[in-house]
């Protein structure tokens, strides 16, 4: 049994001297690798920002569809693509045809009304109603040309627009929802080509749904990108995380289906009725999702999206602002006319009107429970107000209303002025009647009216409107988002308190911030600063010299009743944690809590007088740090900073690094404005230049080779362990075992 274990040995030892050879190779080999090259670097490009990866939904399928015979092909129309689709998803198009997607039809069973792009007014394209070919060419079917269309026909869904993954397939712009067949020039005599998709690429390449698929229809509705929402344009497709944090490939990469859940097909999210007491934000973020309990409270009245979300359009593209339809009309040589600002943005088109656009809008602020009131193509309208179409409900008293951020678009629309009604005009199409052929409002408004079978006089005007878009994307990071100031402050403030309700008294307690100030102001002279006086003369007179004495801010807004009642027959206290000082010192209170002070246990009042706001010391000490770190300010004594006048907040405090304390780089930078040219900080002279190598090691060829990348030595340890075991076998001697006898 020795003898045979014995032999094993010999052979494996005879086997492993290729490898010492090959390590001890390795070891040349890699160290050749690491010697410096007299070739030049390969040149890198230059620094750029970072190219987002696409969506890749099509990996998240289980079914490899290029391998289906159902969708080899060819396929003559794209309905014989649904068809395919269906022999295996039979209930698909059955689901689909119960969704509003689909119908285009929306019951608010709190209004009553029957809403829905099919048959609602709006004041950018106004209606679809007679204009369907150009309109449907973002539903989720094909061929709804008019009134006849057929919702019945599973063959119609449209399964490519959604789940589509090759960026290949596109509907044309006034097609009724179908893609072109044979290639065809659009807009005529722009140069512009639509060539028909390869349909069976497209169908063995079907993926769940995505931005690019979403965005295909939600980025460019009312005719172009960014035009109606503020808050929705192809910048979101691929966004950096500064434009939007969930939908960022960067950040969380969100698909807009990871908000807007789907069952059966049926897509969570509606603004013509937004349940705003379901989960939204706080699916993920929970129903207090602030440190601080300030913020939480903030959060039961003001909706996430208004500071979370500053600006709107702030993806490079400006967004539609107003639109006024009584101005087209101008021709030349019997072609519309168009104007272009200096970015290249239709300002004006004969076919449409004027436009006006804006960038990074800071949106209008309104109280807002989720139910909208549309103004219905029946509804008398007062042609001398302002029309709302769509009405958002809530007020400060509502319990479900939050304030919300919303862009309000405003319009000058056609109306029947005989009737006090808004009207449907006839715009699109090869008729006679159509608008965008005669320029005739009478006759396009005339036919409008009688497709969708509604009264008109005869007699039109033009009537001014507006409508509201609900803002909920384009979520900004954190450190981005409102602050106290940006709303609570008596200049240029965002909120305007009157508008959304509150009485006098509280627009001027609200315009302060923090939301309390002095007697003036307050509706309890007793409460006012000058009422402590009579019995707290050493605090009143340090915080007369302080800050907050400057500020106006008032010994009410620390110090709180312990219950109802007046002081002094109830005691007044005051919380002595970090929130105290962090509902005003949002920013301060972030640092504090995650630096080492934090972590202790340390409040503001550890350093700070909460009466003078100076910092406190013992004794003799010179700085409050002192207070604690005894050993090492006396280190500090000694040093070359302390020789320049240097003390603590010298370093430790600082614009970038706040109260957490620590020391970056730019503080020394701030003072070191060279550092890293210097040999001795405390040298006048310069250093000297290292003198050139002694050894040059020669290059081997194997470097220019390629190769693997490991250090040197990892070569000749697996030589040395590999003909340490051989040695083992040579010499007799079993791991573990006995020495064997001669």
């Amino acid at each position: 049994m020795q003898h045979s274990t014995r032999l094993l040995y010999k052979v494996a030892f005879g086997l492993a001297l290729p490898l010492i050879f090959a390590g001890l190779m390795l070891g040349q080999n890699v160290s050749a690798q690491n010697t410096p090259q007299d070739t030049a670097p390969t040149p890198t490009p230059e620094a750029s920002e970072p190219t987002p990866a696409p969506e890749t939904p099509a990996q998240s399928s289980e079914v490899d569809h290029t391998k289906l015979p159902e969708l080899q092909g060819p396929f003559a129309t794209p309905q014989d693509v649904t068809k395919a689709c269906l022999s295996c998803h039979a209930k698909a198009a059955d689901e689909i045809m119960h969704t509003t997607h689909w119908t285009w039809e929306y019951v608010n069973e709190t209004t009553g009304q029957t809403l829905g792009k099919k048959t609602l007014i709006n004041n950018f394209c106004i209606s679809v109603q007679s204009n369907e070919p150009r309109c449907t060419s973002c539903h989720v079917g094909y061929g709804w040309k008019d009134n006849t269309f057929d919702f019945t026909a599973k063959q119609n869904v449209d399964c490519l627009v959604c789940h589509d993954t090759t960026g290949a397939y596109k509907k044309f712009p006034a097609g009724a929802g179908l893609p072109v067949s044979e290639p065809k020039e659009f807009p005529v005599g722009s140069g512009t080509m639509w060539n028909p998709p390869d349909l069976a690429n497209v169908a063995q390449n079907v993926g769940l749904t995505s931005r690019q698929t979403c965005g295909a229809c939600h980025f460019f509705g009312g005719g172009g990108d960014e035009v109606k929402h503020g808050d929705l344009d192809s910048s979101l497709t691929n966004p950096p995380v500064e434009l939007d944090v969930h939908m960022s490939p960067d950040g969380q990469n969100f698909s807009c289906t990871t908000c807007h859940t789907s069952e059966n097909h049926d897509i969570a999210g509606s603004r013509y009725s937004m349940d705003v007491t379901e989960k939204g934000c706080e699916t993920c973020h929970g129903d207090k999702p602030h440190a601080m309990s300030a913020l939480n409270d903030h959060a039961q009245k003001v909706a996430c999206q208004t500071c979370h979300i500053p600006e709107f359009a702030r993806g490079g593209l400006p967004t539609k602002m107003t639109w006024d339809w009584s101005k087209a009309g101008e021709l030349k040589d019997g072609k519309p006319v168009v104007r272009k600002d200096e970015q290249g943005h239709v300002i004006y088109d004969g076919q449409k009107g004027e436009f006006t656009y804006a960038a990074n809008v800071i949106p209008e602020y309104i109280w807002f429970n989720g139910e909208v009131k549309y103004t219905l193509a029946e509804d008398k309208i007062d042609p001398t107000q302002m029309v709302s179409i769509n009405k958002f409900m809530g007020d400060k008293s509502d319990p479900n209303a939050k304030i919300w951020p919303v862009k309000r678009f405003e319009a000058v629309q056609p109306y029947d002025s005989g009737n006090n009604t808004l009207v449907i005009p006839h715009l699109f199409g090869k008729d006679e009647f159509a608008y965008w052929g005669n320029y005739d409002w009478g006759k396009a408004i005339q036919s409008g009216m009688d497709y969708a079978k509604l009264p008109y006089s005869g007699q039109y005007g033009f009537v001014k409107s507006e409508m509201y878009w609900p803002i909920t994307h384009m979520v900004a990071p954190a450190s981005e988002a409102l602050n106290c100031k940006d709303c609570h402050t008596a200049e240029e403030g965002r909120l305007d308190f009157a508008a959304l309700g509150y009485s006098d008294t509280d627009v001027i307690r609200l315009k302060k911030f923090p939301p309390v100030s002095t007697q003036a102001d307050l509706v309890n002279p007793k409460m006012s600063p000058d009422a402590c006086l009579e019995c707290h003369e050493g605090q009143h007179a340090l915080w007369s010299e302080s800050l907050h004495g400057e500020k106006g801010v008032g010994c009410v807004a620390c110090h709180k009743l312990e219950s109802e009642g007046e002081h002094p027959e109830l005691p007044m206290t005051v919380e002595k944690t970090l929130e105290t000082c962090g509902n005003c010192h949002i920013q301060h209170y972030e640092d504090l809590r995650a630096s080492k002070h934090g972590e202790v246990g340390l409040n503001c009042n550890d350093c700070h007088n909460p009466h003078s706001q100076k910092l406190m010391t013992v004794g003799e000490n010179t700085t409050a740090c002192v207070n604690c770190h005894k050993e090492r300010a006396e280190d500090v004594t000694h040093s070359t900073h302390a020789a320049e006048g240097l003390d603590c907040k010298s370093c430790h405090v600082s614009s970038e690094t706040g109260h957490t304390f620590e020391v970056s780089m730019s503080t020394c930078n701030s003072c070191h404005d060279d550092i890293h040219s210097a040999n001795m900080l405390t040298s006048a002279e310069p250093p000297a230049q290292p003198a050139e190598p002694a050894m040059v090691v020669e290059e081997s060829a194997a470097a220019t080779t390629g190769g693997i990348q490991l250090p040197a030595w990892i070569g000749i340890f697996a030589a040395l362990l590999v003909g340490g075991l051989g040695g083992w076998a040579v010499f007799g001697k079993e791991p573990g075992g006995p020495v064997a006898k001669k």
